[in-house]
């Protein structure tokens, strides 16, 4: 596929990812790494937390009217050393290692909605999600499962802007390592930056979207599309590409 076909597709799917982030507030790398990762691996997880930056700065700032910094204090507290300790991983991890903790990640991450952990909201909960989420963040770019499911009783419109404020912050941490590892190179900011325009319509798109669809509708398609690409993923690195 020439270099244009292959910034079309991955502006595609990353417009794709955002649209499903914006829609029900996580979501995008899940939907977008698995599919990245068929492209072209190095797009994993740079580009996407490169875009991930640009999208959660645009949802913090359309929800900032539900945004609490008190409730994200702790993750932000948690996200640094699990960023750090991703750090190292990222210097180990092959291409096939990273699709195996990738498939698996997005597996994990979809039975745990499906079975609806009751998690209280609290400090301890928001630290360990904050780490959790800081070492899958970093090495695979889907670091929001964790941060979801202590936010998932709160009102729509709160965890809309928790989780974006969450990943504004996560993201920047998570490219500091990266560059720091020599994971951030002009290539990826190229491709991120090719996205943008596919970013900004798909985001409009899902604010006009969102009063008109019911999140339970929303929720079971990206299940659905996340298991798929999960058990794709999954495959593909147990039998080695």
């Amino acid at each position: 596929m020439p270099d244009i076909g292959v910034s079309i597709a991955v502006a595609m799917i990353l417009g794709l990812g955002c649209f499903v982030q914006s829609l029900v507030g996580f979501g995008m790398a899940i939907v977008a790494a698995p599919l990245l990762l068929m492209i072209d691996p190095k797009l994993v997880p740079t580009t996407i937390s490169m875009v991930g930056l640009t999208l959660a700065s645009i949802n913090a700032w359309q929800y900032r009217h539900q945004l609490s910094f008190r409730d994200l204090s702790w993750a932000y507290l948690g996200r640094v050393p699990g960023t750090a300790v991703a750090g190292g991983v990222m210097l180990v991890v092959t291409t096939q290692m990273l699709e195996i903790i990738i498939g698996a990640a997005v597996l994990i991450a979809v039975l745990a909605s499906v079975m609806r952990f009751d998690i209280t909201p609290n400090r301890r909960n928001f630290f360990v999600a904050g780490f959790t989420s800081g070492v899958m963040g970093t090495t695979t770019s889907i670091g929001g499962p964790p941060m979801a499911l202590v936010l998932q009783h709160a009102d729509v419109n709160k965890m809309r802007a928790c989780l974006a404020g969450y990943f504004a912050i996560s993201c920047i941490l998570s490219l500091i390592a990266l560059s720091a590892t020599d994971f951030l190179t002009w290539w990826h900011l190229k491709q991120a930056a090719f996205a943008v325009p596919a970013v900004l319509v798909a985001t409009w798109l899902a604010y006009r979207v969102a009063p008109k669809v019911k999140p339970q509708l929303v929720r079971r398609a990206m299940l659905l599309l996340c298991t798929l690409a999960g058990v794709s993923t999954l495959v593909r690195g147990l039998m080695g590409g």
